[in-house]
């Protein structure tokens, strides 16, 4: 009982990542999972030493994402991971071309979808940032704003990639948004949405450079990290309770013995029991 209920939790239940998957032809191999949590998996493959050597056309790592399969206390919920699939794709779709973001490659069944891996470091490492590292964030930030979306997950660093390159990269478009003029059946109340929400990403974003490299931050800068928007709070008078209510809830499931700290989810090097309670 105890371990069945628990593997509800993740997104694959107790079914395990596959150890190799197939794109375009060649044979990838799993190398690490990086994340297994309710919602999804995420996890890096790699191409074989001897197919590196080989003339493909294709990268040498990828990541597969696999959205929620599991049912959850007989819920059927392989609908929300489908969901889920199409809309990050929608969104990669209608960002392909922009130098910052993910390069879809394929679909993966049902709820899953494989993207080019980028090699880098996450912005919350203690890599050393580059000078011009947030302006040139600022600068794909606006570039995606112009195609109608917003990211709205840019307060957490992990999702923020200092690339091999030196430049910036954001990953995980789980819960962007693509805001057309009619969004709202009123272009006036649509865009008040899109200027707003847009505006929580350049908030987040001068925060982080605040933090980070407070040096190089401009006077402007500075000001527009101390405004928060209308949206930002309400998101912080809600998500507060909602993360008390999970965390009370997962240390309740804890004390009754239907959870254990130390197990982990199938292949997953991150998300221990305790590790949701974040």
């Amino acid at each position: 009982m105890q371990g069945t209920f628990e593997s509800q939790l993740y997104a694959c239940g107790k079914k395990p990542l596959p150890q190799k998957i197939v794109f375009d032809g060649d044979t990838y191999r799993l190398q690490k999972v990086f994340k297994h949590d309710f919602f999804a998996a995420t996890a890096l493959y790699e191409l074989p030493k001897i197919s590196k050597s080989a003339k493909t056309q294709n990268p040498n790592k990828i990541i597969l994402k696999l959205n929620r399969s599991q049912h959850l206390l007989g819920l059927p919920l392989a609908w929300l991971g489908e969901f889920l699939c199409r809309h990050q794709v929608d969104i990669l779709q209608r960002l392909k071309n922009l130098r910052g973001i993910p390069h879809f490659l394929s679909h993966y069944g049902k709820t899953g979808f494989i993207y080019e891996f980028i090699e880098g470091q996450r912005l919350d490492s203690e890599k050393k940032i580059p000078d011009d590292f947030f302006d040139k964030l600022l600068n794909l930030l606006r570039e995606i704003h112009q195609r109608n979306v917003v990211y709205l997950d840019l307060n957490k660093k992990d999702n923020i990639i200092i690339g091999s390159d030196g430049r910036p990269y954001l990953i995980d478009f789980q819960i962007s948004l693509y805001i057309p003029k009619r969004l709202l059946l009123s272009r006036r109340l649509s865009k008040y949405l899109k200027d707003n929400l847009q505006a929580a990403d350049i908030y987040h974003l001068f925060k982080h450079k605040c933090k980070l490299s407070p040096e190089l931050l401009r006077p402007e800068e500075q000001k527009l990290s101390q405004q928060v928007c209308i949206l930002v709070r309400l998101h912080r008078h809600a998500a507060t309770p909602l993360r008390e209510l999970r965390r009370a809830l997962l240390k309740f499931l804890l004390s009754k013995g239907l959870m254990k700290t130390q197990k982990i989810p199938p292949h997953s090097q991150e998300n221990k029991a305790d590790g949701l309670l974040k």
